[in-house]
């Protein structure tokens, strides 16, 4: 692809304390994609002030705001409240946004970047979603909106929203996969070195670090432990030996700090760890199974229907269904 009509400006909107990584993630993305596919994406961060600090205190330079073309993407990034409310009180930004919003191909946020897209009525009748703590103050701010409590990112026609910090970078890959192809966005993930594309409908809550949350100081390194010795058999006994606990008072912290047992504890985090490979049709449903330490195919499918009432073929076949939808 060369640089012609088909190439797609990604226009960064930047303001005073942004989230840098709301930023910088997906903008790495875009970037390594005009170098794997030249004349794909062309960068440009632009706002109202010619410099603006982010709220990690670092100072960049800003272009001013652009005539918008049909095939730009505007992506704006999220803040803290206060920077997010000054942003909104910005009545040059919002008119350039009004008009901007109209003319673009799409418009994206990420994390807090849903408020001002709300503020302008474009969450209006539209699916949308932010990241996790806000859900409820976003439900208030945009009542036409259909705000999904889980997912990672959302599309829904032009308007693209995203939970935020690292789920920009999911959202970007979505986005080179639909403007280029699979090969490049997962070209794309293997130079940033994220292990897997997830899709939009993932759920924000990871297992583990719902699990970490959980834990008291006695317990405090089981979830990292258990999580790289995915491949491996682990027994109740290993645990409880690396956490230096008898087994009897193991078992009966874990059933206190994570309300299950050791064994249902450690096949949690090895289900949610197939979950993600099931998303690369690449990978062979059995050689999963075996990735994530199971005995054979058949004990991994009984436990995975059994935890998620579906089987591994169904999961990722119904997965396959929602992914072509977008």
């Amino acid at each position: 692809m060369s640089i012609s009509a088909k190439t797609k400006r990604i226009l960064f909107i930047g303001f005073e304390g942004l989230q840098m990584l709301d930023l910088v993630g997906p903008a790495d993305v875009f970037s390594i994609a005009s170098i794997r596919v030249p004349g794909s994406y062309e960068i440009h961060y632009v706002g109202t002030s010619p410099s603006v600090r982010a709220s990690n205190g670092l100072n960049f330079q800003l272009n001013a705001l652009p005539k918008v073309q049909s095939t730009d993407i505007i992506i704006i990034p999220g803040g803290v409240a206060r920077s997010i409310l000054a942003a909104i009180a910005d009545e040059v930004l919002l008119k350039w946004l009004t008009e901007a919003s109209s003319l673009a191909c799409r418009v994206a946020s990420v994390c807090s970047g849903s408020f001002m897209l709300a503020h302008l009525g474009l969450l209006d009748n539209k699916r949308a979603v932010t990241h996790w703590s806000a859900i409820g103050h976003l439900t208030k701010q945009a009542p036409k909106a259909h705000i999904d409590k889980d997912a990672i990112f959302v599309e829904d026609g032009k308007i693209w929203t995203s939970a935020g910090v690292t789920t920009g970078i999911d959202l970007a890959l979505a986005m080179v996969r639909r403007d280029i192809d699979e090969t490049t966005a997962l070209q794309v993930a293997r130079d940033i070195v994220v292990h897997v594309i997830r899709p939009g409908n993932q759920s924000q809550y990871s297992t583990p670090l719902t699990l970490q949350k959980q834990t008291g100081p006695n317990l405090d390194r089981l979830i990292p432990w258990l999580e790289g010795r995915i491949t491996e058999t682990t027994s109740v006994a290993d645990m409880a030996n690396e956490m230096g606990l008898s087994e009897r008072q193991f078992h009966r912290q874990c059933l206190s700090q994570f309300g299950r047992t050791p064994a249902k504890l450690a096949l949690e985090l090895k289900l949610d760890h197939a979950r993600n490979f099931l998303q690369d049709e690449k990978i062979p449903i059995s050689i999963i199974g075996e990735i994530c330490g199971f005995s054979d195919g058949a004990a991994f499918s009984k436990a995975f229907k059994k935890q998620f009432a579906i089987s591994p073929a169904m999961f990722r076949n119904h997965w396959k269904i929602q992914d072509s939808r977008k």
